[in-house]
């Protein structure tokens, strides 16, 4: 990941990759397992970049390589350390920002990152690193989608495209189903889980944005 990152990226791949290793974090979270990360010298969780992947092809996944069966005591703390880790990197990445940036000064100076972030991100990175929020990416993804669709619905209700949209999460259960033997692994397990509702929310995109866009378009010739 770190020769990945040392690459010119958009902030729409950027913003795909953070999405795919949220979903697997997240799926990995699932199956009483976490994510090892290291820690900085004021005690903050990081990942090591040299122990991810990125690999590329037809559908981008993630390796994480310090994956571990993690004690039910713990596990909510490591799910909070897990999703500060990524957003810290996230952060980092949007930067542009190779070397190691302070935790407390990016907690304390939060603002001066914000033009670096897509401007539609920036408040869930903003309670994750300020506030220590445990809620992942994609939740705070969905979320926001299907505020921007009701706000559109409420301005023009079109009740009969916008059934088209519980279509895609076919897509996602089709996925998820071929790695349920992730659920029988050992502590010995490879950390190789590929994405598996990035798809459907690709696709539920690719729906919504058209609807959106033609409901303004409508209101602008009013």
């Amino acid at each position: 990941m770190k020769e990945w990152l040392q690459q010119p990226h958009t902030q729409q791949e950027y913003q795909e990759l953070f999405l795919n290793m949220d979903l697997t974090m997240h799926y990995i979270h699932n199956r009483g397992y976490g994510i090892l990360s290291k820690r900085s010298k004021d005690g903050y969780p990081f990942f090591d970049v040299n122990r991810i992947s990125v690999v590329t092809g037809e559908r981008q996944s993630v390796v994480f390589h310090d994956v571990d069966e993690v004690s039910p005591n713990y596990q909510n703390q490591l799910v909070r350390e897990n999703i500060y880790s990524l957003s810290y990197l996230a952060v980092k990445a949007y930067s542009n920002f190779t070397e190691q940036l302070s935790h407390s000064f990016l907690k304390e100076n939060f603002n001066e990152f914000e033009s670096f972030l897509p401007v539609e991100d920036i408040p869930y990175y903003k309670n994750v690193i300020r506030s220590g929020a445990s809620v992942y990416y994609s939740e705070y993804v969905q979320k926001r989608t299907e505020r921007e669709i009701q706000q559109a619905a409420d301005m023009m209700p079109i009740p009969s495209r916008s059934t088209q949209l519980t279509k895609s999460t076919d897509v996602g259960k089709q996925i998820v189903n071929q790695y349920g033997q992730l659920d029988n692994n050992n502590n010995n397990m490879a950390a190789f889980v590929r994405l598996y509702v990035f798809p459907a929310i690709i696709i539920f995109l690719s729906l919504i944005i058209p609807i959106i866009g033609w409901i303004f378009a409508l209101l602008g010739n009013r």
